[in-house]
């Protein structure tokens, strides 16, 4: 069998670099689902102050940017106790006569500063939702300048799986070890912690719409902040004005789903360039068929798994090429199937193949322990968003069945499940989605051949709250801003057209 290869993908080896401070420990409240009210409809003052002037490193050039807070409860559950600041980026609208509203803008993550992302979107091919709209960034609570924390491995957590270890045994080390570290970050400060949710975030931006004196916000949501925007249009569909969510979460949020999704994705773009392959036998000689073309991949990925083989580039250097290398390449966009091909053929007869795949690095963690201020918070917000969505992981004969599973079905591809164990051991309350239909205009985007949010997703979002679904042809995540069809979502926001059927996407992929 192909070892699965993995990058040890326990957070531990992810979150590095990590700042040190002791947290208090105040008593943890179950957050407050009770269908929200809107907040006050007054206006409140904003202090409007060039970004550039408050945010260090900021483009000393950028003359445009305004940046302010908005004060939110730590806990809506105690709306009168400790609060945070999130702070958010303008860019006022190019025809102050034109002017319509407001787009709130969020690039996924979780975990993403979003403050750029309004100067981001002004150089691409949807810069002119801005024309008629204020653009309006934020970094989400938790995240950057707005309450950012981090909390750094220790040597409580215990040690890495050991690399000579069984597959077995390392993912019983994984899972153990990421079990003390949630339950240990999450204990500085678990109303803090608990804060740490889409449903939470989703109260936020409501806060800042009444905030910003707006009846109604447009949003514009990618990865991640396509579960934002759903669950902001569950809580408050009446102020929501237009929604254009690309590259869909999935409507039944769960890390299984994480892990599966992009998995299947991939054998079916295999599949794909199997077909083409197979129908170029003359030339590459890898099958007839397409099950004849995945059974020569795998051979080849078997015979590399028992055996890494050292290459000799055409410039001297010597580098090892194994299973690891085959599988990412297996994994190019189809721009890249002719050469994928001829890689897998020089494979088989001892050559150097014209693709190599990535290297692989790693990431030292700091010896510190915490919880502490950080406009950098690396995983900490992803982990807890996660885990506070799903609640805790399964046991760990659960998911260790799941691994194999995934291992059997996918032999090349169940790397792609990376969220293995993440939320081993969370010790607080999930705070699973509601999600419902409603009467606003939303815009869904999937992409035909993307991993990262499956295609499929977004179908199934779409069967789940209503809206239209744009189709672009490509794979990338998050990329119709990236193409002419980037002019779309601009007409969305001007005038509420929705749109169905098919787009180009990123050439060769």
């Amino acid at each position: 069998m192909i070892s699965t290869g993995k990058p040890v993908h326990t957070l531990l080896a992810l979150v590095s670099v990590l700042a040190v401070a002791s947290g208090a420990q105040p008593a943890l409240a179950r957050p407050d689902h009770a269908a929200p009210t809107a907040a006050a409809t007054e206006h409140s003052h904003l202090s409007w102050t060039p970004c550039r002037t408050l945010v260090h490193g900021w483009d000393p050039g950028d003359k445009r940017t305004e940046c302010a807070t908005v004060s939110v409860p730590v806990d809506y559950a105690r709306p009168q106790g400790r609060t945070i600041r999130l702070m958010i980026s303008r860019l006022k609208a190019t025809s102050p006569a034109r002017r319509r509203g407001v787009v709130l803008i969020n690039p996924g993550g979780p975990g993403n500063s979003g403050l750029e992302m309004p100067g981001f979107l002004s150089r691409t091919s949807v810069a002119g939702i801005g024309t008629d709209h204020d653009l309006i960034g934020f970094d989400p609570r938790g995240i950057g300048f707005s309450g950012g924390k981090r909390c750094d491995p220790s040597p409580e957590d215990g040690p890495a799986p050991d690399p000579k270890a069984s597959a077995r045994v390392q993912f019983a080390q994984e899972y153990r070890q990421n079990a003390r570290y949630n339950k240990r970050c999450a204990g500085y400060d678990p109303a803090y912690i608990a804060g740490l949710s889409t449903t939470v975030m989703a109260r936020d931006m409501d806060r800042i719409r009444v905030a910003l004196g707006e009846e109604k916000i447009g949003f514009y949501g990618i990865s991640w902040g396509t579960a934002l925007g759903v669950v902001y249009r569950s809580l408050y569909d009446r102020h929501v004005d237009r929604m254009l969510l690309d590259s869909v979460m999935p409507p039944d949020f769960s890390l299984k789903a994480m892990n599966d999704g992009p998995v299947a994705a991939a054998e079916a773009d295999f599949a794909r360039f199997a077909r083409w392959v197979a129908t170029r036998n003359r030339r590459y000689h890898l099958g007839r068929t397409a099950p004849a073309v995945t059974g020569t991949v795998l051979g080849l990925a078997r015979q590399l798994d028992r055996h890494p083989r050292t290459l000799t580039l055409p410039d001297g250097r010597s580098v090892t090429f194994g299973v690891g290398a085959l599988r990412t390449i297996m994994g190019y966009p189809r721009g890249r199937w002719p050469d994928m091909a001829t890689s897998v053929v020089a494979l088989r007869h001892g050559g150097v193949p014209p693709l190599l795949g990535d290297e692989e690095g790693g990431e030292r963690a700091s010896r510190h322990t915490g919880l502490v201020d950080s406009v950098d918070s690396g995983l900490l917000p992803q982990i807890s968003v996660l885990c506070n969505d799903q609640g805790a992981d399964p046991d760990e004969h659960t998911l260790w069945r799941q691994e194999q599973r995934r291992v059997a079905s996918s032999p090349l591809f169940n790397s792609l499940a990376g969220y293995e164990s993440w939320c081993a051991g969370w010790p607080l309350p999930a705070q699973p989605w509601h999600l419902r239909r409603g009467t606003s205009t939303v815009q869904f985007v999937g992409h035909r051949y993307e991993t990262t949010t499956p295609y499929p997703w977004a179908r199934k979002m779409r069967r789940r709250v209503g809206g239209a679904l744009l189709t672009v042809e490509d794979g990338v995540h998050g990329s119709l801003l990236q193409t002419p069809c980037g002019s779309r979502a601009v007409e969305f926001f001007s005038t509420g057209r929705l749109f169905e059927g098919t787009c180009p996407g990123v050439p060769g992929h």
